[in-house]
């Protein structure tokens, strides 16, 4: 076999893998985590290998040398068990369909390089960290699946020992090393990403969402309640006689306050409600698919608890109340914007009939 070949068929397989490369961070913005995350990995490192196999450097008629090995070979660590079931089952029925003497090594091929990719998870990253050592490790470890050529004829096995086979291995390595490094920095790229993302959305006292996560979330909840009909509501807090904390007692006491009561309110929230500190000692609660008598228990309850515990400061327990106005969605109030002033006058009217308590609007 011509070894030049063999080179530029791999320059050819390592273009193709460039495409899953780019593909790869479409995938893991729009499906961060879970089983979805899996089953795209899955047919994304298919269709690549499937691309691959379509222009593969031909070793013996009926065999081909493409880039599934090293596709196969990392499809565990990133696309978990859904995706190496769903790109080893594509894989294998496109590798069938092709047809020839390579067919039956192929398949064998295939199955022996989803073990060995599940078999590297199993080494744990404190020995072998991710990196080129480990990229190394796992192109050797692919390159054991080239025993399945034994099940080919004698003449044929012979036309692969010797230099294409070393090409082969060499090549198997080197795809690995340069696919894993581009996806790990693709992960790195995208954690970056999320995580300022998430700073420029988070309130760094309170640790509560901003204004800028509740203008998102209150778009999001909008066109919820238009297509399904689902309620939501707005409940309005604002810490009572707050300005003579901070004047009696100094800001950093006022700070520490207001960070214990937004801790009270968000563990009494379900996970898919939305709590930002709207403005100043102003905390607002966006409660998605809550009818009004909910959201007023929960309201009260959030009153309540504040109203009776003692909030420990450096120099000494500082008692606080809370007032409250709570909206929701419906005929009386359409838009977000009406909501927000609803909750706003309900929280005004609490205020005025003497603070401590909870007005519906």
């Amino acid at each position: 076999m011509d070894l030049s070949i063999l080179a530029t068929g791999i320059v050819r397989i390592l273009g193709v893998t460039a495409l899953v490369i780019l593909s790869y961070s479409i995938v893991i913005r729009n499906f961060p985590k879970g089983w979805k995350k899996g089953a795209a990995v899955g047919v994304l490192f298919a269709v690549g290998a499937i691309l691959s196999m379509n222009d593969p450097v031909t070793i013996a008629p009926g065999v081909f040398f493409d880039g599934r090995t090293a596709l196969l070979a990392i499809v565990y660590p990133y696309g978990g068990p859904i995706g190496t079931v769903i790109a080893a089952v594509l894989i294998a029925g496109y590798r069938i369909w092709l047809g020839g003497i390579g067919a039956v090594p192929g398949l064998a091929s295939i199955t022996l390089l989803c073990i060995i990719s599940y078999a590297m998870t199993r080494i744990p990253v404190r020995k072998i960290p991710i990196g080129i050592g480990r990229s190394v490790l796992t192109g050797l470890a692919a390159s054991i699946s080239i025993v399945s050529v034994l099940l080919l004829p004698e003449q044929v096995v012979e036309t692969i020992i010797g230099p294409p086979l070393i090409a082969i291995v060499v090549a198997n390595i080197l795809n690995v090393v340069i696919i894993v490094d581009f996806l790990e920095r693709e992960k790195s790229r995208l954690r970056i990403i999320r995580a300022l993302e998430h700073e420029a959305s988070v309130d760094p006292l309170t640790k509560l969402q901003n204004r800028r996560a509740f203008d998102k979330a209150a778009l999001r909840a909008m066109n919820d309640n238009r297509a399904n009909s689902t309620h939501c509501s707005l409940i309005m807090i604002d810490i009572d006689h707050f300005k003579t904390i901070n004047d009696r007692l100094g800001h950093y006491t006022g700070d520490t306050v207001l960070a214990d009561v937004a801790a009270i309110i968000q563990k009494n929230v379900r996970l898919t409600d939305v709590v930002v500190r709207y403005g100043g000692e102003e905390i607002l609660l966006l409660l998605t698919d809550t009818e009004q008598d909910v959201a007023n228990e929960l309201a009260e309850r959030v009153r309540s608890e504040i109203e009776n515990t003692d909030f420990l400061t450096g120099q000494e327990s500082v008692h606080v109340t809370v007032s409250a106005g709570v909206a929701s969605l419906g005929d009386k109030y359409a838009s977000m914007e009406a909501l927000l002033k609803a909750a706003d006058k309900a929280l005004y009217h609490a205020k005025l009939s003497g603070r401590n308590r909870v007005e519906v609007a």
